[in-house]
């Protein structure tokens, strides 16, 4: 059995990815970790994911083989994906970066040639924080549009495919409990499919990874795992998060059924670009994490990554203000 897991919201997801793949090979399957390569604008001041490398192998047009040597240039800046730190920490040979430019058919057709060149039965896309289970119109949600692109994605494919979410409310988006009742209304209709929660032997390997690859989302299970509790602050102040032991459980859900109960993921189930899903989005009163970077870069440019934390909340506050309402209906 071969296992392909890919940190699903861009930057340190793949962090989760990573302990997802290590309870899949206590299951009994290979894995192939692979990541969305969109960094955060503290990270990479250029909005958009990253499709462009050095030292990298081009598998196909949404697909790209990556090494501990990869790299990308953007505007002059060396960037290190967060996957290439994991790799370089752990010893993996081979990452995957997976470009989220294209539409819903060239993604999901790219994913599926890469499945059948490497003998790929299992697909698992993982979420840090579990932003990826927004019904929409929440007034704390802040980056939607990767989460609900790949999991459109995850849903169309023909290969058994499962999403998982670890460290609920994690990434300061959406409330610790909140997150709890949506897997539990999933759950009702038959879409949880298994569980995990970190163990020893996984905490030992996320000690290591943890030192290299820059995450907060990610971190807050391995942090919850040693006794964290209590609501502590990230993102520079501007979010804050609940942590209890739960924090540290990975929950594994069909993404058809998640698709089910969300009209946000409705608005996006046959976008044709990046572009075409943020307009989507932006249609029904939702401002993105791509609309704040590119606000960011156009104000501040590559010094991006500089802006304190209450100016990007006001940013925020001023796109959200400007889409108005919400205009989902549920």
């Amino acid at each position: 059995m071969k296992a392909f897991v890919f940190g699903l919201g861009g930057g340190g997801d793949v962090v989760s990815a990573y302990v997802a793949a290590l309870y899949l090979e206590s299951k009994g399957y290979e894995t192939i970790l692979g990541a969305v390569t969109w960094e955060r604008y503290v990270e990479d001041p250029v909005p958009g994911p990253i499709c462009d490398f050095e030292n990298h192998v081009r598998v196909n047009d949404i697909i790209t083989e990556l090494n501990s040597r990869s790299y990308s240039i953007r505007l002059g800046k060396v960037v290190i994906p967060q996957i290439v730190r994991l790799m370089k920490s752990t010893g993996i040979p081979k990452g995957y970066s997976i470009c989220i430019k294209k539409g819903l058919k060239d993604l999901v057709k790219g994913i599926e040639d890469f499945s059948e060149r490497n003998n790929v039965n299992l697909v698992v896309g993982v979420d840090a924080g579990g932003d990826i289970l927004a019904k929409g119109c929440e007034k704390t949600l802040g980056s939607p549009l990767i989460d609900f692109i790949m999991l459109n994605v995850l849903g169309n494919l023909r290969i058994k495919s499962l999403l998982a979410t670890i460290g609920a409310g994690s990434d300061g988006e959406l409330e610790h409990d909140y997150i709890l009742q949506r897997i539990s209304e999933i759950a009702r209709l038959g879409g949880l499919k298994d569980s995990k929660g970190i163990d020893e032997s996984i905490a030992e390997k996320l000690e290591i990874v943890l030192n290299d690859v820059r995450t907060e989302a990610s971190r807050i299970p391995y942090e919850a795992f040693h006794g964290l509790y209590g609501r502590v602050k990230i993102r520079g102040g501007t979010r804050e998060v609940y942590v209890t032991p739960v924090s540290s459980i990975m929950f594994f859900l069909d993404p058809k059924v998640v698709i089910s109960t969300s009209p946000l993921a409705q608005v996006l189930k046959d976008f044709s670009s990046l572009d075409d899903a943020n307009r989507r989005l932006n249609e029904v009163g939702i401002f993105t994490e791509y609309d704040l970077e590119k606000e960011l870069f156009a104000r501040y440019g590559t010094k991006s990554s500089e802006v304190e934390g209450e100016d990007v909340l006001r940013i925020r506050e001023e796109g959200k203000k400007r889409l108005g309402d919400c205009k989902l209906v549920y």
